[in-house]
């Protein structure tokens, strides 16, 4: 059971380094539509992102001796950056 926990904490941290390095998906429409030039932008925020979530995930992986953390960082990287994709379309 902690280790379900511990994993979901880590998804949900995960999902707040997208919010720290990323503008929110609810704006994005109005950074793309005044400059579509401005998705590459956005995307740079990712590389931080993605390496902060993953650094988590693994760490709190190796703590609690399970991949369960890890593996949920990398979900909630995919489903955020499936998101934000959508969003500048």
């Amino acid at each position: 059971m902690e280790k379900v926990l511990l994993a979901s904490f880590t998804a949900v941290e995960s999902a707040h380094a997208f919010s720290a390095f990323c503008p929110s998906v609810f704006t994005i429409k109005e950074f793309v539509g005044q400059n579509p030039a401005k998705k590459n932008e956005i995307r740079l925020g990712y590389v931080p992102a993605v390496i902060f979530a993953v650094a988590l995930g693994f760490i709190v992986s190796k703590i609690i001796k399970s991949w369960m953390p890890l593996l949920f960082a990398l979900g909630t990287c995919g489903f955020m950056v499936a998101s934000y994709e959508v969003a500048m379309r």
